[in-house]
């Protein structure tokens, strides 16, 4: 039941500011904010950026316009008064203040510094465009608009329900044209791709799975349980190695973070379930799973083929990104630079990208575009475990200590496996730094008020910083 009491009213506690990659201190609540109370520009422009991310993770803009053959131009229907509101409501500077988002300005700005040393400068700066107009935009949406604890909850219902549709939409739109073999892939969108759409479920798995562990309705939990349970089919079945290896990725961190509960019941479920799920997997996509070598038995001559040309790729990228350390041969520009460079096929390389996100970045963008992309990861990661253990150390936060655990679940499946796909500048981290800022934003408020110490209620009590030894309570100036 929501307690009576409007959070947003309640003055936020002096909190110290972000530490050395965003990991050393809970970023601070904008104080402001919470002093002035309701901003009905700000709850507006934020019910826009809850659907605008439940748009962006189901992909339901791309489903509909594969269906009706029609744009409806959802994303700008829901983004343009969304960014509205971030610049009228102060989220930029909210934003701006969690070290992640600084690592992503940089970033950006190595982008654009990049364009003109470009080895096709038209199509960098082309493939600039499309970032600078959907994807980083997406950065300010959830720190610049979600203040309280309640909005962080709504925003990882956005990604849960996301990942749902697009898994439900699956079945019915299940490509079937023989473009991946007997992979599993869908019919439309930028995920179609039987090793993106992997990648992309190992990211939201991770949000459904923090409703199945949260949810107060055991009906609830059951629903959220199945669909885990689907999406990991899901996942075996493209035949994706790199979402293979993004899943016992997740298995591993959820051994070593897990509660003695959760792990316990991974090893006793976790078995059962993975052969339960094998069964209805195709018996080609099982071999390819397990297809890492031509010395394998039975190995998939499709798969080792595969694998050479990956090795390749990035054998390739590495080379290109110390040759050209700065900027690179040009955002997305890989392919055509390989293809004329190379002769591995008649007289012209594969033409295709570096199936591996960190080399994309070093090879296309420089090294100093990869440092500052890894520490955005670093940053995030650390931001988010600050707020896992000052949750773990407070009686009552055990919400928002497991609301952190899925989100450094999903960095991790993700982290891993765009080891293995090209989203070096897709949305999804971006997004996940902003929900790191605003999640330590409203953890902090959180805990204060959540606080129920006796001696936190005494008059001239001051709250310590939490790597602070706590001090004696401050008795009051007698009258």
């Amino acid at each position: 039941m929501p307690s009576p009491v409007n959070p947003r009213r309640i003055p936020a506690p002096v909190l110290p500011p972000v530490g050395a990659f965003g990991g050393d201190r809970i970023a601070q609540p904008d104080s402001a904010r919470a002093a002035e109370g309701v901003n009905p520009v700000q709850v507006m422009a934020f019910k826009m950026a809850v659907v605008l991310v439940f748009i962006n993770f189901s992909a339901i803009h791309q489903l509909l316009s594969y269906v009706a053959h029609v744009n409806f131009y959802l994303l700008y229907l829901f983004g343009i008064p969304t960014l509205l509101g971030v610049a009228l409501g102060g989220g930029i500077q909210r934003t701006l203040r969690g070290r992640p988002a600084i690592y992503w300005l940089v970033f950006v700005l190595l982008l654009i510094a990049g364009v003109p040393f470009s080895s096709w400068k038209g199509g960098a700066a082309t493939a600039l465009m499309p970032y600078l107009r959907t994807v980083f935009p997406m950065l300010f949406v959830i720190a610049g608009l979600t203040t309280t604890w309640r909005e962080c909850r709504a925003m990882m219902w956005a990604l849960a329900a996301g990942g749902t549709v697009i898994m439900s939409a699956a079945k019915l739109f299940q490509d079937t044209g023989g473009h991946y073999g007997e992979r599993f892939a869908i019919e439309f969108g930028t995920v179609a791709n039987s090793n993106d759409y992997a990648v992309h479920l190992g990211y939201v798995l991770p949000f459904v799975i923090w409703v199945a562990l949260t949810a107060k309705s055991r009906a609830m939990r059951l629903v959220a349980w199945g669909v885990v349970g689907y999406g990991i089919l899901l996942i075996l079945k493209t035949g994706s190695r790199g979402g293979l290896v993004a899943l016992a990725a997740g298995v591993l961190y959820w051994l070593l973070r897990g509660t003695m509960r959760q792990r316990i019941g991974l090893l006793l479920l976790g078995p059962v379930a993975a052969v339960t799920l094998v069964a209805f997997v195709p018996h080609s996509s099982l071999v390819r799973l397990v297809s890492f070598s031509a010395d394998d038995a039975g190995a998939s001559e499709e798969a080792i083929e595969s694998s050479r040309m990956r090795r390749y790729l990035l054998e390739t990228s590495i080379a290109y990104s110390f040759q050209y350390p700065l900027f690179g041969v040009g955002m997305s520009q890989f392919g055509s630079f390989e293809s004329s460079h190379s002769q591995i096929i008649g007289d012209h390389g594969y033409g295709h990208d570096t199936h591996n996100s960190y080399t994309q970045v070093s090879s296309e963008c420089g090294l100093p575009a990869l440092a500052v992309y890894i520490a955005a990861i670093v940053s995030t990661f650390l931001m988010v475990n600050r707020v896992y253990r000052q949750a773990g150390k407070r009686p009552g936060c055990e919400d928002i200590r497991m609301a952190a655990f899925c989100i450094m679940l999903a960095m991790t499946t993700y982290c891993t496996g765009i080891l293995f796909t090209n989203f070096a500048y897709f949305l999804y981290l971006p997004v996940m730094s902003s929900l790191a800022i605003a999640v330590s934003s409203a953890a902090g408020a959180e805990f204060a008020r959540r606080s129920s110490s006796p001696v936190e209620a005494q008059p001239g009590f001051a709250p310590q910083q939490p790597w602070l030894p706590r001090q004696r309570p401050v008795a009051p100036a007698a009258t």
